[in-house]
């Protein structure tokens, strides 16, 4: 049984938001948007699947933002078919998802549209603290170099980010290091929940790589994480080694896969 709209009350987001929580290493996404879409007027949409033999056994859990990203964590003990049928119906741009759910969608997409970039990633996370740690916090004085390292990020990685820097500066997102008397590496810091803070964006200028700096600001950035009693979370593509590689040399644990999926529709 699936059901679209807003809690029916209380309890039932009790459960889902306590159902989501035992699934806290890759249901991250969801959580915070299930948070944020609740405080906001934005158009969006919650799907959950229901044991059609016990009403209170959730099977799988999908939030959408109308023409934007869906964030879907399916269960292990279901096929979840309907419930891809009908987050496709809905035509999400993005859909963020596990291995069960790239599976799903692969095999259902074929009859709404196409997908047109994918990607397979490993959920990884890091709970230690560091020495040889550096950087600092961004501040409003960096946002030009920052704007350069965004269209040189989205060059390399075939994307059209455009972040709001003056917001994530003031609410201490941004970590720079500096060598030279110039920011060569940056490090972002993106959702947060009360067990995980998800870190990305992470870029050393062309002329700086190699030499170590991404591993002692990444150290910095995980230092600040464990220091509030929570967990650094990261997800990377499987097929990006040398970041994988150096995660894994620092301390970090792959525990998940997840996916990407940019879908086309008919």
């Amino acid at each position: 049984m699936i059901i679209k709209g807003p809690p029916t009350s209380s309890e039932e987001y009790q459960l889902i938001f306590q159902w989501l929580d035992e699934r806290f290493h890759y249901s991250i996404g969801a959580m915070a948007f299930l948070a944020q879409t609740q405080a906001t007027n934005t158009e969006w949409q919650l799907l959950r699947l229901y044991d059609s033999q016990n009403a209170e056994q959730l099977l799988g859990v999908a939030v959408i933002v109308a023409g934007g990203t869906c964030f879907w964590v399916p269960s292990e003990a279901s096929s979840g078919a309907s419930l891809c049928t009908s987050i496709l119906e809905l035509q999400p741009r993005r859909i963020v998802t596990t291995s069960i759910g790239r599976d799903l969608l692969n095999a259902q997409i074929k009859q709404k549209g196409r997908i047109l970039r994918e990607y397979d990633q490993w959920i990884m996370v890091c709970s230690r603290q560091f020495s040889e740690a550096q950087g600092r916090l961004a501040e409003l004085s960096d946002i030009a170099l920052l704007s350069e390292y965004q269209h040189q990020y989205n060059k390399e990685r075939s994307v059209n980010e455009t972040p709001d820097w003056e917001s994530l500066i003031q609410q201490e997102k941004i970590i720079v290091l500096e060598a030279d008397q110039q920011i060569i590496s940056i490090v972002r810091l993106g959702i947060e929940t009360d067990r995980l803070v998800s870190i990305g964006g992470t870029y050393t200028f062309p002329a700086y790589r190699r030499k170590g700096f991404a591993e002692r600001i990444l150290k910095f950035a995980v230092n600040r994480i464990v220091a509030t009693g929570r967990i650094a979370h990261l997800i990377v593509d499987v097929d990006n080694t040398p970041a994988v590689t150096l995660y894994r040399q620092m301390g970090f644990e792959c525990i998940e896969s997840s996916y990407i999926a940019y879908p086309e529709y008919l």
